[in-house]
């Protein structure tokens, strides 16, 4: 899918055009064969498309002829909350502002369509703009598994093997937004440091703007993994707790089964034994000794712990 979109002079509402005209922004989704083609033609390096397709492509910056390349990752759009991220291709020349991605994005492109403040004729304020909504993406993501992880874990103590399952998901979750937030700054403070874009004083406050946004992402993606990290240590040391208890408990009623154990073993040998004939109450005088023996065994071990 090809979309054209442009905003008239002086205005900042994007409008949907039939035909690529100069100053427009193309938006690009899910291109099929002829839409690469058409891309193709208007400038986009194959070679750069190619990888702006690929879903394990990593964020980087480029420039090739008079065309600047930036291709960072977004959580995909596709569903409420997808596991992955998703590769986007982000291309400008004097001319036009071009967006490629391998998913459809109409939750993200929609709600910016809707309110964008930012010029499309002014590609760095535009890109930065575009960017900023992508962040908030991210922020808004990040923020959910905040809430769901405090929801999971509410009580340490009560942490099953479920618990642990959903930690490790959102682990993944976050080192993957770590991946391509990481490079992904790098790429941007290249970009648009002012050496391949030239920036007025006011995009440059913007840029800086941004640039925190992207470390502060980056601040919450590794506090969380910290928080996740600190969590599972936690279960492990009640985990270590509870079989430790086990453990002692049963050695308790090991040793306290010893005696009895052994005086059964003795009186049901095929062997005369004392007091059988003499006392009609040496079986149950013996019970009571073995009984005695093993509650001051028991006793005993529990209260050394």
């Amino acid at each position: 899918m090809i979309q054209y979109l442009i905003s008239q002079t002086g205005k900042f509402k994007l409008q949907r055009i039939k035909e690529n005209l100069i100053g427009s922004w193309i938006r690009s989704e899910k291109p099929n064969d002829d839409e690469k083609t058409t891309l193709i033609k208007i400038g986009i390096d194959e070679d750069i498309l190619h990888d702006a397709l690929d879903p394990h492509e990593v964020p980087r910056v480029d420039s090739e002829d008079s065309w600047t390349y930036l291709i960072t990752r977004l959580p995909d759009t596709d569903d409420e909350f997808n596991d992955y991220t998703t590769p986007i291709l982000f291309a400008m020349n004097k001319d036009h502002i071009v967006t490629v991605s391998r998913d459809s994005l109409d939750r993200l492109w929609q709600p910016f369509i809707d309110t964008n403040e930012a010029p499309i004729e002014n590609h760095a304020k535009f890109l930065v703009a575009m960017l900023e909504a992508i962040m908030r993406l991210y922020q808004r993501r990040v923020a959910t598994i905040n809430r769901q992880m405090r929801a999971a874990t509410s009580d340490v103590v009560k942490l099953g093997s479920k618990d642990i399952a959903t930690l490790t998901e959102y682990e993944r979750k976050l080192n993957d937004y770590l991946d391509a937030l990481i490079p992904t700054n790098t790429a941007l403070k290249r970009l648009l440091g002012g050496r391949m874009i030239r920036l007025s004083e006011d995009d440059q406050d913007e840029v800086e703007d941004l640039s925190i946004d992207v470390e502060q992402v980056i601040a919450r993606c590794k506090s969380l993994l910290r928080t996740i990290t600190n969590l599972r240590d936690s279960y492990r040391a009640v985990m270590d707790t509870k079989l430790n208890e086990t453990i002692r408990l049963l050695t308790v009623i090991t040793l306290a089964l010893t005696i009895p154990t052994m005086l059964a073993g003795l009186m049901g040998m095929n062997v005369t034994l004392p007091f059988e004939h003499e006392s009609p109450v040496a079986f149950w005088g013996v019970v009571g000794v073995s009984l005695a023996a093993a509650a001051s065994i028991s006793l005993y071990f529990l209260r050394k712990k």
